[in-house]
């Protein structure tokens, strides 16, 4: 005889048998897992797409905006799913740790060959979001086969899925990043699809029609990351031979950048997330315009802060002013000021600044060390020599805003002088008149100057003050580059590094160097 039909209010009153407990405790695992992968797919892609076009904001928000669409249509497309939800499941998880698990190589590589990344990037999230969107749905009703109310069940299984975003999204930058990498991450992250996907197979497989077929392809999908993940760092020295000319020598993913040293011959070459910082061959012209107009207008010189540097080059070039009794250096990343004092290259090309100089290091942010001076109650310095990265996405361009400039005067000594590189005012002319706006807006006196640098055309500095400028060195100093009797010529523009266009201050609220500084090197790209 039949069982009786029960109603939805008995159905939840019965006792659940240990295999249906196991069961639904595998699904809400399953939800945590889909939930991590997703976060994280968003920002492996998100990540790439800023270390090779800059400007995080958008390129983020485009790559959310594009994920969440495509979960939506995902979400629409598992509707027309009326039998084999397992299969259908099974099968989209080891897609998605395919498709996942490949992106930050595909994306990389697109990007080295060049006219492909834009479209493919679209592609590729439109595709993975669309895969991921189809997932929650289908474990939700999966679990609904195997209980027929499950009102409390569904709670947990939401809970679970904003749980596992949190997990996802703070273990990708202090976790995954920074150990694996981005393309190893995205492998590591793949495999943890596929392997969701061969647990849900075994523990479901009477639910399956098509066991043995998925099992043979989640077990191929399962080798090729696997061996992908093995090989992954000559993948990735496949991807950078394309990005980069000459043989890498140094290459780490830290927390905050990406450093790469390559080399020939004598030509070292230094790169921050893509982007060339220094060229043996010449650096020597952009670091001693750097410092020696600034500091050879001064008296005397004892205290002397460097916002960025970590290479070690600036420090270099201090090392001509034996007065100098301290050498404050603020770099985020340590390490990149571990590179500087420690790498073979860059220990001769920095003459063991770190080791025969006066220097405390610190690696904190800028924007909150300047903010916080006046509380610590420090000496203010006598010279300031800001050395940090063009203003390509919001956490640099804070540190070109007003805000950030008003509060720097308050770090400078009554007759002190401060210098900042500022980009180039011929490839980027509003960036550069931008940030002189900048300045003056934050009530400083500026003398913008430039200089010839091979590897990056013209590039501009500033010497600022609150108050008077020397107009004349006060001291001598003839090095391979910068020669004080010519001192004058750095401050001559002709017409074509003048400022082109009007331009805004740089504000916190408003930070507009981003994008002149995207349109600007556009415009040449």
């Amino acid at each position: 005889m039949s069982p009786p039909n029960l109603d939805a209010t008995e159905a939840a009153a019965q006792p659940l048998g240990s295999r249906q407990r196991l069961l639904l405790a595998i699904v809400a695992l399953s939800v945590g897992a889909v939930s991590i992968c997703g976060i994280i797919y968003q920002l492996i892609v998100g990540t790439v797409s800023t270390y090779l076009l800059g400007n995080s904001t958008f390129q983020f928000s485009m790559t959310i905006g594009l994920f969440m669409s495509a979960y939506g249509l995902g979400a629409f497309l598992s509707t027309r799913v009326k039998r084999r939800l397992v299969d259908v499941f099974v099968l989209t998880e080891i897609l998605v740790g395919l498709v996942g698990g490949l992106s930050a190589f595909t994306l990389f590589y697109l990007y080295a060959i060049g006219g492909f990344f834009e479209i493919g990037r679209v592609v590729l999230i439109l595709t993975l979001g669309t895969l991921v969107g189809l997932e929650m749905p289908l474990l939700i009703r999966i679990s609904e086969e195997l209980r027929q109310d499950l009102r409390l069940s569904v709670g947990q299984m939401m809970g679970v899925d904003y749980l596992g975003a949190l997990v996802g999204g703070v273990a990708f930058p202090l976790l995954l990043l920074p150990v694996f990498g981005i393309m190893g991450s995205s492998l590591l992250i793949g495999l943890f699809n596929v392997l969701v996907a061969l647990v849900m197979l075994q523990v479901f497989r009477p639910m399956l029609t098509r066991a043995r077929q998925m099992l043979v392809l989640g077990v191929l999908a399962l080798a090729l990351l696997g061996g992908a993940l093995i090989v992954n760092r000559p993948m990735e020295r496949l991807v950078e031979r394309e990005l980069y000319e000459d043989p890498i020598v140094f290459m780490e993913q830290t927390p905050y950048q990406k450093i790469v040293m390559s080399r020939r011959d004598d030509d070292i070459r230094l790169f921050l997330d893509g982007s060339l910082q220094f060229s043996a061959r010449d650096e020597y012209r952009y670091h001693e315009a750097l410092v020696h107009p600034a500091a050879g207008r001064l008296d005397t010189i004892e205290r002397v802060l460097v916002l960025g540097g970590g290479d070690g080059l600036a420090l270099r070039e201090l090392g001509h002013y034996e007065s100098i009794e301290h050498i404050t250096m603020v770099d985020l990343d340590p390490a990149m000021t571990r590179l500087g004092r420690e790498h073979p290259m860059l220990r001769e090309l920095n003459e063991r600044a770190f080791e025969t100089l006066p220097v405390e290091v610190l690696n904190v942010d800028a924007f909150n060390f300047v903010r916080e001076f006046e509380a610590r109650g420090e000496t203010p310095y006598d010279l300031i020599i800001i050395d940090l990265p063009d203003p390509h996405h919001e956490s640099l361009a804070k540190l070109y805003s007003v805000t950030f400039y008003v509060s720097l005067q308050a770090l400078l000594a009554p007759e002190g002088l401060m210098v900042a590189q500022l980009g180039s005012p011929f490839f980027a002319n509003r960036t550069y008149w931008g940030a002189i706006a900048t300045l003056q807006r934050a009530g400083w006196q500026t003398r913008p100057f430039h200089a010839n640098v091979p590897s990056f055309g013209e590039w501009g500095f500033a010497l600022a003050s609150p108050g008077f400028i020397p107009p004349q060195p006060q001291h001598q100093f003839e090095g391979r580059f910068y020669d004080s009797t010519h001192d004058d010529e750095l401050f001559y523009f002709p017409p074509d590094l003048q400022r082109r266009q009007e331009v805004e201050p740089n504000t916190l609220m408003r930070p507009v160097l981003i994008d002149y500084f995207r349109d600007d090197w556009r415009s040449w790209n």
